[in-house]
């Protein structure tokens, strides 16, 4: 198992650096990884001199002995995804719900759709198989209240941080019926993409 880091490099700047090395570094203390703040910040250095020209998609992984290395592709636009609604599998091992990690079957889906929503045994609404849920209704921005139970994302973060983001529980039944009446609009949200528009197929 590694833990890793998918963050977005434009004109050799990462947007969001801090929340990713901060997420990191939490992640390694409660996994028993070798988090060195140096070889992270040499890396950084390295791949934004390296490819300072650009949009790139960049994951940085993460050994447990604290090795680290980095895999750069060029990140092509996409403003728009599509979803279909998927439950959690149960028992899943609350760690690689909650970390960053290459242990991902729980994510894992038939790709019919671009992306997949999931829910838990209970209804809440929890997380898209590649970033956060964000809600808007009645003008204002919403995504779920974190419970340990899914990962939260930089961007989501980052907009919490800023005041332009609530957080409010979703029920799965009163997400189809809202959207089907056409009162919110559904997105994702996550450090390569930040915000795009999703449609739910139901």
């Amino acid at each position: 198992m590694q833990l890793f880091e998918t963050m977005k490099l434009e004109s050799g700047l990462f947007p969001r650096i801090s929340y990713h090395k901060k997420r990191m570094k939490s992640a390694s203390e409660q996994l028993g990884f070798l988090f060195n703040e140096s070889t992270w910040s040499e890396l950084i250095t390295s791949i934004s001199e390296q490819y300072a020209t650009g949009v790139y998609r960049i994951k940085i992984m993460l050994n447990k002995d604290g090795i680290m290395n980095y895999v750069a592709a060029p990140l092509p636009e996409k403003t728009t995804f599509t979803a279909k609604l998927l439950p959690l599998i149960a028992d899943v091992n609350k760690q690689v719900i909650v970390h960053k990690t290459t242990q991902r079957a729980h994510l894992e889906h038939n790709h019919q759709t671009d992306i997949v929503l999931l829910y838990n045994e209970e209804g809440k609404v929890l997380e898209f198989d590649i970033g956060n849920i964000m809600i808007k209704e009645d003008g204002r921005y919403y995504t779920p209240f974190y419970n340990e139970d899914f990962l939260r994302g930089c961007m989501r973060q980052e907009l919490l941080d800023k005041g332009e983001l609530l957080e409010k529980d979703y029920d799965i039944q009163e997400l189809k019926d809202k959207i089907n009446s056409n009162i919110i609009q559904i997105f994702l949200i996550n450090s390569l993409r930040e915000v795009a528009e999703v449609e739910i197929y139901l």
